[in-house]
C-alpha cells in the first residue's frame, strides 16, 4: 500500500523556527510522480526516457555512499534514476560523485543521475555509463500542464508561490541588492575573521576564506571544519551566518551526516545530546543538527558594538565545544 503524503511529510514537520521546506517538497514531488501517471510520463519525456507503467518511486533510500533524495526504478527496461533535489542549498562536497558511485555499483541496464535545482548550478560527472542531467524546478513547473490530479496542481501552485516557476529572469530587487552586498560581506568577514584563531586553536583548521562565498547560494556564509575518520566525514563544526528562515541567524552549528558509511553517527549524536542540552537540536532526516544561535536582528537592536558582540557570541559557542571535548 502506498504511504500517504501526510505520513511522508510528518517526520519533517517544522521545529520551532527551523525550516523543513526542502524535505517537504521532495516528498510531495515524489508522491506526485508515483500517483499521477500523466505527470510521471511528462517527467520521463523531459529526461528523454520512454514511458513505462511498471515503476517504483522511493525517497531517501540508504546506501553506503549516502541517501539520494529520490530513486525511480523502471522495471521493464531495468532503468534506475537517482534525483538530487535542491531549493536554496547546493550539493554537499562530493555529493553527486557519491551518487554516481551508487549507480556504478547498481546492476541496471540504464542509469541516470538527475540534479534538480532552483538556480543554475553547472556540474559535470565523468562516467560514460551514467547519463547525467541538470534540470530546474521551473522545468518541473512547465510539465505539470493540464494534470487532473489536484495535488499535482497544488505542487505547481506551490512552486509559483516560492518563486521556483521562473527563476531564469532578473527582478528589479535583484539589481537593487547588488549595491549593498559588498559592504554586507565585509562586515560578515570581520566577524568570522574575529573567531578564526580561537576556532583553529580549539576546534581545528578553518576552511579557506574563499569557501564562504561559495555558500551564498545555500543561504549561508560561514567557515567550517570537517572531522574525518578513515576518510569519512563523521561530523562537521561550522560558524557563521544563516538565512534559512525569514530571520538571519548567527550560529555555531554541528552537523552529523546519517550516511550508511558514517558508522559513528548514532554515538556522536548521543554524545552531543548529553553534553549540549542547552543547544537547539533537530533531526533533519539526512543528518543531526546542533545549534548555538541568535538572530542577527537582536544584535542590531540591543548592541552598540555589534561586531564585537557577534564575535563574543560565537566565541562562547566555541568555548563550550572546547570544554566538552570531542566525542
Amino acid at each position: 500500500m502506498t504511504t500517504s503524503i501526510f505520513d511522508r511529510i510528518y517526520s519533517y514537520r517544522q521545529r520551532e523556527n527551523k525550516d523543513s521546506n526542502e524535505n517537504f517538497i521532495i516528498e510531495i514531488f515524489a508522491f506526485c510522480l508515483q500517483e499521477d501517471k500523466s505527470f510521471f510520463t511528462n517527467f520521463l519525456i523531459l529526461l528523454g526516457i520512454n514511458h513505462e507503467d511498471d515503476y517504483c518511486v522511493k525517497t531517501q533510500p540508504i546506501y553506503n555512499y549516502g541517501r539520494p533524495d529520490i530513486e525511480i526504478v523502471l522495471n521493464q527496461s531495468n532503468t534506475i534514476i537517482l534525483i538530487e533535489c535542491k531549493i536554496e542549498h547546493l550539493e554537499r562536497p562530493n555529493q553527486l560523485n557519491d551518487y554516481r558511485n551508487i549507480l556504478v555499483e547498481k546492476v541496471a541496464f540504464k542509469k541516470h543521475l538527475v540534479y534538480l535545482t532552483k538556480y543554475y548550478d553547472c556540474k559535470e560527472i565523468e562516467e560514460t555509463r551514467i547519463k547525467f542531467q541538470q534540470i530546474k524546478w521551473a522545468d518541473v513547473f512547465d510539465i505539470i500542464g493540464g494534470s487532473e490530479q489536484q495535488i499535482t496542481r497544488q505542487l505547481q501552485q506551490y512552486l509559483k508561490e516560492k518563486d521556483m516557476a521562473d527563476s531564469k529572469n532578473f527582478h528589479y530587487q535583484d539589481l537593487v541588492n547588488l549595491s549593498s552586498i559588498a559592504s554586507t560581506i565585509k562586515k560578515m568577514d570581520e566577524v568570522l575573521d574575529g573567531i578564526k584563531n580561537i576556532f583553529e586553536k580549539n576546534i581545528g583548521k578553518f576552511s579557506k576564506d574563499s569557501s564562504r562565498s561559495t555558500r551564498l547560494a545555500e543561504k549561508r556564509y560561514n567557515n567550517y571544519c570537517s572531522i574525518l575518520k578513515d576518510g569519512i566525514q563523521t561530523y562537521s563544526i561550522e560558524a557563521g551566518f544563516y538565512w534559512w528562515q525569514e530571520e538571519v541567524e548567527l550560529a555555531v552549528r554541528i552537523y552529523i551526516p546519517k550516511t550508511e558509511r558514517n558508522k559513528q553517527a548514532t554515538a556522536i549524536n548521543n554524545f552531543f545530546k548529553k553534553k549540549l542540552k542547552t543547544w537547539y537540536f533537530e533531526d533533519m532526516g539526512h543528518g543531526y543538527n546542533y545549534w548555538h544561535y541568535k538572530e542577527v536582528a537582536k544584535f542590531i537592536i540591543d548592541e552598540e558594538e555589534q561586531i564585537t558582540e557577534m564575535v563574543e557570541f560565537l566565541r562562547r559557542g566555541i568555548d563550550r565545544l572546547k570544554l566538552i571535548g570531542p566525542p
